[in-house]
């Protein structure tokens, strides 16, 4: 009888959790999101509550080998609040480098980033931004991991953050068998290990980088094109405008505009260009982090399955350059799509030239609305899924799995077993 691997994705809306079980038992709990701009099926608690359960289920006890929180952002770590996690015994904690506190390069890019969003908060009242606009942006900021944007709290959890998800991650639990979170890469990508907690799993790291080049890209400072050509200025208060992120040769004064504007008209793009800067300055923070995410492809037997959180094309290109990487991702048996399918987290390249055809695919997401979450999942992407032969489900849409998934009777989670 073959032994298998069962991945269990959670239907938490905007977000992502995944539960995998491996022969042993093994298991490893891959990110436990929430996300107020699209909830799923439970709230955060009663997403912890279920996970403690299942893991009892296979263990006999409130047990976890492994949790890998990919990167930062609330729909990747909020649940990691609850108090829940203290009656649990973990093995593990894996994290991106850039998470390690000790680590004076990731320090000065997280310092970098929370520089420039607090430019960016206090120069809000200077954007004549409404009320909605001011918190779309707000809320990209808070889900980005910056604790200067205040009262965001979901299903009504007074005091949860990104920061207390990341203390219980750096600390928390009943009992750890690894004290302190292993960061990866600890050298540099691709990396591949075995850990003790998992002696029959081999562990191969495509990202994030520690390339110069790449860190360069996530410093904010070093943005020419987006962080320093707004020219924020990190004080009390602003007297000014604020300056758009697109540079002066982007811009058309009003009275060359063709058509003939009316003054109500010039005024209305005035203050849609206030809109899009901000939004666009706060999503580029949103990205940077993104572009943090771990990238992991973990081989139990002949099973490969790929695991790229929320990467982005940075990430992306710099792995698709690497012939070892390349190897590993054109041995996968298993893909979770980046980012809930959106535009930039799953490549054409990725998707028709390396990884085989007819693997399993899961999308943990939700039809997006509004200018934060548009075209996710991107039509796009999934039909070039389909003509690929990747049979793929999607966490909103329990009622339609193909043959090899199964799903939870009230909808809850949607599972998968695929040999190893």
């Amino acid at each position: 009888m073959n032994e298998t691997v069962r991945i269990r994705m959670y239907n938490v809306g905007f977000g992502d959790c995944f539960l995998l079980t491996l022969p042993g038992p093994k298991t490893i709990l891959v990110d436990a999101g929430f996300h107020a701009a699209g909830k799923g099926e439970f709230t955060a608690k009663e997403l912890v509550e279920q996970i403690i359960a299942d893991v009892t289920e296979i263990h006999g006890r409130p047990r976890i080998d492994v949790i890998i929180a990919t990167h930062r952002h609330a729909d990747h770590i909020y649940a990691f609040n609850a108090g829940e996690w203290d009656q649990v015994e973990v093995g593990e904690v894996w994290m991106p480098w850039v998470e390690d506190r000790h680590d004076p390069v990731a320090r000065r890019l997280w310092k970098g980033q929370n520089k420039f969003a607090l430019s960016l908060m206090r120069a809000r009242g200077a954007l004549g931004l409404t009320a909605d606009q001011l918190k779309d942006v707000e809320f990209i900021l808070w889900n980005a991991g910056v604790d200067y944007v205040p009262g965001m709290a979901l299903d009504g959890a007074a005091g949860w953050s990104n920061a207390g998800a990341l203390d219980c991650l750096h600390g928390g639990f009943a009992s750890r068998d690894r004290e302190l979170p292993r960061f990866l890469p600890e050298s540099d990508c691709p990396e591949s290990f075995t850990p003790d907690v998992l002696p029959k799993v081999k562990i191969h790291v495509l990202g994030p980088m520690r390339d110069p080049d790449f860190i360069e890209e996530l410093d904010p400072a070093a943005d020419d094109e987006t962080y320093r050509a707004m020219s924020l200025v990190a004080g009390e208060a602003m007297n000014e405008p604020a300056s758009s992120p697109f540079g002066q040769g982007w811009h058309v004064p009003p009275d060359e505009i063709g058509g003939g504007l009316a003054g109500e008209d010039v005024g209305y793009l005035e203050g849609l260009s206030r809109e899009v800067d901000a939004v666009f300055a706060a999503e580029k923070v949103d990205g940077m982090v993104n572009s943090t995410s771990l990238v992991l492809v973990l081989q139990v037997g002949k099973a490969r399955l790929l695991l790229p959180g929320d990467a982005e094309w940075g990430t992306w290109k710099l792995i698709l350059a690497n012939e070892k990487s390349v190897r590993h991702l054109k041995g996968a048996t298993f893909f979770k799509v980046g980012h809930h399918g959106s535009h930039n987290a799953t490549s054409k390249t990725l998707v028709e030239r390396v990884l085989p055809k007819n693997i399993p695919a899961m999308i943990s997401t939700q039809e997006g609305t509004g200018n934060y979450r548009k075209n996710i999942p991107l039509g796009d992407l999934l039909g070039a899924l389909h003509e690929h032969g990747i049979d793929y489900v999607r966490s909103d849409e329990p009622n339609e799995v193909p043959d090899a998934f199964t799903a939870d009777a009230e909808a809850k989670w949607i599972d998968l077993e695929i040999p190893c």
